[in-house]
């Protein structure tokens, strides 16, 4: 006998499954900041809980040394700076994005939510199971901007080509989107990752990325690649044709009035950083 469909929660599950641990996480971060009253919240992610479920795995947090205030007002923070910093990439007087790569993109919804990017080519680039968990996860909700999945293993595919196959063009000036990812990354791994954006970014493309800092404590046991400083962090960047501003998480917690739970930078550091070609 045919055994009966599965139901939409048991299919929901088996999806995430299929996704890292860490981009629940995100999305839980996210989806609690949303919760909040409108006049408390830094960011709106209508899609945050969907995507993670009324019960993710928050092993994660438990074993961390840091409060969960503390994790929200982060993920909050870094999300609403990354919103902000691609809405002006994008507005910017005399440059045409008309293109957005997101490297390592896992369950982002700014393609859905992000008013900056309506009918923006946006091109996913993530591992295959990973894109076709959101796919199912976001089912029935139609994005905003024009989106690509680019299903490939930034590691060991040559993503650049699927990139073009899906209808990138290195000809163009485009952004590029790295958040969370560059600290799991190798220094090789990092080195080769920039050498190809650096084939495919056209002069006039912007690049926004985050760090994270040496002094930082235990984060995850994934973690690779670490910075000591935002000076650190804009001489890579120069030396890999990139020319740009990094700002600590502090002065940006500042920005936004949101101090309160956000270490001091002797304890705890990271950095984001936004650059040009």
């Amino acid at each position: 006998a045919a055994a009966a469909p599965a139901t939409l929660a048991l299919h929901h599950d088996a999806a995430r499954a299929a996704v890292p641990v860490t981009s629940i996480a995100t999305c839980w971060l996210r989806a609690q900041q949303s919760s909040k009253p409108p006049e408390l919240q830094l960011i709106s992610d209508p899609f945050a809980q969907r995507l993670c479920g009324e019960d993710p795995d928050l092993g994660w947090m438990e074993s961390s040394p840091h409060p969960q205030a503390f994790w929200v007002d982060m993920m909050a923070l870094r999300t609403r700076w990354l919103d902000d910093a691609l809405v002006d990439v994008l507005g910017t007087t005399g440059a045409v994005l008309s293109q957005v790569v997101v490297l390592g993109a896992g369950l982002d919804a700014r393609p859905w939510r992000l008013e900056a990017l309506r009918g923006v080519a946006v091109f996913e680039v993530d591992f295959p199971e990973v894109l076709e968990a959101k796919g199912m996860l976001l089912e029935g909700c139609e994005p905003i901007a024009t989106l690509q999945a680019v299903r490939a293993n930034l590691a060991v595919d040559d993503w650049a080509a699927k990139l073009a196959d899906a209808g990138f063009s290195r000809d163009k000036a485009s952004a590029w989107l790295l958040e969370g990812l560059i600290g799991y990354l190798t220094s090789e791994e990092l080195q080769e990752l920039f050498k190809r954006i650096g084939g495919l970014a056209a002069p006039g493309s912007a690049l926004l990325a985050t760090f994270t800092g040496e002094g930082s404590g235990r984060t995850t046991s994934m973690h690779r690649s670490m910075w000591a400083s935002a000076p650190h962090v804009e001489r890579f960047l120069s030396e890999s044709g990139w020319e740009g501003q990094a700002s600590t998480y502090m002065e940006v917690a500042t920005r936004y009035g949101r101090t309160a739970h956000i270490p001091p930078e002797s304890d705890w550091q990271y950095f984001l950083a936004t650059a040009r070609r």
